[in-house]
């Protein structure tokens, strides 16, 4: 197994650098897939790349792969470029030594388990190993992923956890020190893809490969991630922890595409240092100024989480306090979400455990200024 162990002076595993590629229309004009994107995975990360279709994280993936070819940029393993616009280097993918895992599972219906992950070890060219050693490793990779006793058997006798099973087994198989995904569970019904998420990040912690995974799944992506890559349009809106990306988002579009956000806009009234007043058609809301080039007067969008919200029947102490009507009231297991008419406009709140209140219930919604964000209007 390759060593790593992260060290200071090393190279990244992944190196991607002001990466480029467009796909031309048939009316002749070009659409920016990937938009000057850059950004390092180190040893043993596991980076999400996360947004909505046609976003391009599956065209930057399949780019480091080596599936597509960029139009402008650089791409590096561990030192060694793959890829260089400017130097006309393009690695075939077959030598890139990555592992990939695809949607659809890409296994040989013909082969059994046993002939699917031992495949990658048989074709290729450096490295090669006796057939008692690749049996070794075979078997080896398939009890890690809990299909052993399946090595036997053949595609269309397994169920589709089955299938992801053997699909991730084929690409550890070869103990890269990078293996790519792309949305590889989303085939699979959701009880088995929680529990393969689990998997897979455990096997990733114990072998210590380093992992690109592209979903557009929010919750997917906040539990796999060390670090999180949103893409907007080709180009990359944010990269942070998930803690930070859902608690300080850089702007408007990765705010509204991370969980459920309430959205308030209105105009600035007021500043003082990094809070602002921001008057709304529900009422004057004050937040935390996420950005350093709002002014007073400025269009605003004034943001806050569900579950910061809280909820009484007498009129509260607080800056941001809003009188609405319950609109409806749904309990969903660890929570209560209450849908909340204030001015005309719904307003959402996460109440913890069982607590169904009655429409037209008359109530109090509170939220602290620190969980209000206030973001310019224009980012998205």
């Amino acid at each position: 197994m390759p060593d790593l162990s992260p060290r200071e002076d090393r190279d990244p595993v992944v190196r991607v650098e002001n990466l480029a590629k467009g796909f031309r229309r048939r009316d002749g004009s070009t659409v920016p897939a990937i938009d000057g994107v850059s950004f390092d995975v180190g040893p043993g990360d596991f980076l999400v790349l996360l947004g909505p279709s046609g976003c391009g994280k599956t065209t930057l993936l399949r780019s480091i792969a080596g599936l597509e070819t960029p139009d402008g940029g650089a791409i590096s393993f561990s030192g060694r470029p793959q890829f260089s616009a400017a130097s006309q280097t393009n690695v075939p993918p077959e030598r890139r030594g990555v592992s990939m895992v695809f949607q659809s599972y890409a296994l040989w219906p013909h082969m059994t388990a046993f002939r699917n992950v031992s495949y990658p070890l048989e074709s290729r060219r450096s490295g090669k190993r006796s057939k008692s050693e690749i049996a070794s490793r075979v078997r080896e990779t398939l009890d890690l992923v809990g299909v052993g006793e399946l090595e036997q058997q053949y595609v269309a006798q397994m169920s589709g956890g089955q299938q992801q099973r053997v699909a991730l087994a084929r690409a550890l198989v070869s103990n890269d020190a990078l293996v790519l995904f792309d949305e590889p569970l989303s085939n699979v019904d959701a009880k088995v893809r929680e529990q393969l998420r689990i998997e897979l990040l455990s096997l990733q912690r114990e072998l210590g490969f380093a992992a690109i995974f592209v979903t557009h799944d929010q919750a997917e992506a906040m539990q796999l991630g060390s670090r999180i890559a949103v893409l907007q349009e080709g180009r990359l809106a944010q990269l942070a922890s998930p803690l930070e990306i859902y608690t300080r988002p850089a702007n408007r579009y990765v705010a509204q595409f991370i969980g459920t956000m309430n959205e308030n806009l209105g105009t600035v009234t007021a500043i003082k240092g990094e809070t602002a007043e921001v008057e709304t058609g529900i009422g004057s809301l004050t937040g935390h100024l996420n950005a350093e080039s709002v002014a007073v007067g400025d269009r605003v969008a004034a943001m806050w989480r569900p579950e910061s919200g809280t909820m009484t029947n007498s009129d509260p102490v607080a800056a941001n306090r809003l009188r609405g009507t319950v609109k409806a009231s749904m309990f969903v297991g660890s929570y209560t979400e209450q849908v909340v008419d204030v001015a005309g406009q719904d307003v959402r709140v996460q109440v913890p455990g069982a607590n169904v209140l009655s429409p037209g219930d008359d109530v109090w919604v509170e939220i602290s200024e620190v969980d209000v964000l206030v973001m310019p209007a224009e980012d998205t």
